[in-house]
């Protein structure tokens, strides 16, 4: 009987070895597959934004032609008054049109960070889900404590309720 019960343990120990390595290889292809949908959708955003500046561009491309063409047959008649109301008219449009496409520009440039595509149901952009739990190196501030920092980024604590201050951790 000694002897099956230190084969059930060691049977035991072998299974829960591989449970957990099973278990952190799942975990591994988990992250690889989150990653690669967080890729997917950057890729897929960039590339709808790219497609608009390009429609943007064609846009500007065709107010300036047919600017010349307007402006053209103002300047001929010598109507000072239509080619100037022409080129602002013109020339706001067109900055317009430069101030979207910056903006899609912007956006495109946002995308290449990891993690910067919309997550399915979120509703919010470039929303980036923080990791589980405290970071290991902050302590656990007792009750009623925040922590705060000066304009010269020093790192202080006060009391909400008492106005106490400290520059260490306070212990409860």
């Amino acid at each position: 009987p000694l002897s099956l019960q230190k084969k059930n343990c060691k049977h035991q120990l072998s299974e829960s070895h591989r449970s957990k390595s099973d278990m952190s290889f799942m975990a591994g292809l988990k992250e690889k597959a989150i990653q690669g949908k967080d890729g997917a959708e950057r890729m897929a955003k960039s590339t709808k934004l790219k497609g608009e500046v390009m429609l943007l561009q064609q846009k500007i491309t065709t107010i300036k032609k047919d600017f010349g063409k307007e402006v053209y047959a103002a300047m001929v008649a010598g109507d000072r008054a239509k080619t100037e109301a022409l080129f602002l008219g013109t020339k706001s449009q067109v900055e317009a049109l430069e101030a979207q496409i910056a903006q899609k520009n912007q956006q495109i440039e946002e995308l290449k960070v990891p993690g910067a595509a919309v997550p399915s149901g979120s509703g919010v952009v470039g929303y980036v889900p923080p990791p589980p739990g405290p970071p290991p190196s902050q302590p656990q501030l007792p009750s009623g404590w925040k922590k705060a920092t000066t304009p010269e980024g020093k790192e202080y604590y006060y009391h909400e309720t008492t106005g106490e201050t400290s520059w260490s951790v306070p212990v409860s």
